[in-house]
């Protein structure tokens, strides 16, 4: 079985740049895209690909919006977003960028329900008396 590689410096410091330039893109009211609400939106990171041709952004919404469609017209439009990184970081290759939702809070909160749960609490009591 094959261990995933660590991410080079370069990949990490490229996908930083690309977060902070995101970042700024949703920050800014020139952007218009009619339905999207990116105000609502946090760019929670930026995974890069070993040959910087692919860029996975991971967004979560902030107020209570529908995520999936706010994910749908980001990668709609990501041409868009991928010119204005193009402008904005100097590389060989523009990275094509694939907008996901991050689902990683929730998926850590419902971690969090089950082992708050009695019927666990229970069974990991009688497990520490019995240890």
């Amino acid at each position: 079985m094959s261990q995933a590689k660590e991410p080079s410096q370069r990949q990490l410091r490229v996908a930083e740049e690309i977060r902070h330039v995101l970042g700024r893109m949703f920050s800014e009211d020139s952007l218009f895209i009619e339905g999207l609400k990116p105000a609502y939106d946090m760019i929670t990171e930026v995974t890069i690909s070993p040959d910087l041709s692919y860029a996975t952004v991971f967004i979560r919404s902030i107020e209570p919006v529908q995520t999936s469609e706010q994910v749908s017209l980001l990668n709609a439009h990501k041409g868009k977003f991928r010119y204005r990184v193009g402008k904005s970081i100097r590389l060989r290759i523009v990275p094509d960028l694939v907008f996901k939702e991050d689902v990683r809070f929730e998926e850590a909160h419902h971690m969090d329900d089950i082992l708050n749960d009695p019927r666990v609490r229970a069974d990991v009591d009688k497990y520490k008396e019995n240890a």
